[in-house]
């Protein structure tokens, strides 16, 4: 887990998963420090303990005003039931789709602490107002990403993701520094990985839809599975458009499962 200063309020957590046979992941959550200090996800199960240990050292859980849920999926809620315990004066944001998924499960989200919102929805935190917006790559049909515009930051929840062949890659400070020739492959892998669907997308109304998601120009567009984006927005849209007539991720069958079980086996 590492904890890395975005801005003067916006510190982001950041933990790398090895996906065998894709990449290193970076798993991004993000704390917003300010009048109502607000979480953005909440980080990877595994990584709970180390999690609390960087919010603490930032921020009392008490004190957190706002918890906003992306997605339902399990790299984006991972540390919510200990928060909802720790935090008792937090809400927890998100839409219907992403409140009712997780109420079939094992840690709903309580009725009483739910804030529900969708595209184009608006939150009042105190000293700025999130808007709600529907990125467009997404891996779970209640995926909301929201824009700060205090900050002119863009949190885009999986749209823009890259695995990459080393963890300290995916640690970048600045996702600038990563080659374009490592990048845009990285890209339209997990863009494939991630948003199957897109290949079966008109190439010119994707490419609308990723400059909508851009058309506040934000300063930062901070994702859940990328180094942190500091402008030059034109560079990612120019790759993701190409992502409907690329070459679509073929799945590891069991075949390929055993052979990597076989290949990590003690000699």
């Amino acid at each position: 887990m590492r904890a890395l200063p975005i801005t003067a309020e916006t510190t982001m957590f950041t933990s790398v998963v090895p996906i065998p046979t894709i990449g290193n992941l970076a798993v991004n959550s993000y704390l917003i420090r300010g009048e109502q200090p607000t979480l953005v996800d909440t980080g990877i199960t595994p990584e709970v303990p180390e999690f609390d240990v960087e919010l603490r050292d930032l921020i009392e859980p008490s004190d957190i005003r706002w918890i906003v849920v992306t997605h339902a999926d399990r790299d984006h809620v991972g540390a919510l039931v200990r928060l909802l315990t720790e935090a008792p004066k937090a809400t927890v944001v998100t839409s219907f789709v992403t409140f009712g998924i997780m109420s079939i499960g094992s840690e709903p989200i309580p009725p009483e602490r739910a804030f529900l919102v969708r595209e184009g929805s608006t939150l009042d935190i105190g000293d700025r107002t999130l808007r709600a917006m529907r990125p467009p790559m997404f891996d779970n049909p209640g995926t909301l990403a929201f824009f700060d515009p205090k900050q002119n930051i863009l949190f885009s929840a999986d749209c823009f993701g890259a695995p990459f062949t080393t963890a300290e890659a995916a640690l970048a400070e600045d996702v600038a520094t990563i080659p374009d020739d490592e990048l845009a492959p990285a890209q339209l892998l997990w863009g494939s990985v991630d948003s199957p669907w897109a290949h079966f997308v008109e190439e010119s109304r994707f490419a609308d839809n990723l400059n909508r998601f851009l058309q506040d120009r934000p300063d930062k567009v901070l994702g859940s599975h990328l180094p942190p984006i500091h402008g030059d927005l034109d560079r990612h849209v120019k790759t993701l458009t190409k992502l409907p007539s690329s070459t679509p991720y073929v799945t590891a069958d069991q075949a390929a499962l055993e052979a990597f079980m076989a290949a990590m086996a003690p000699q």
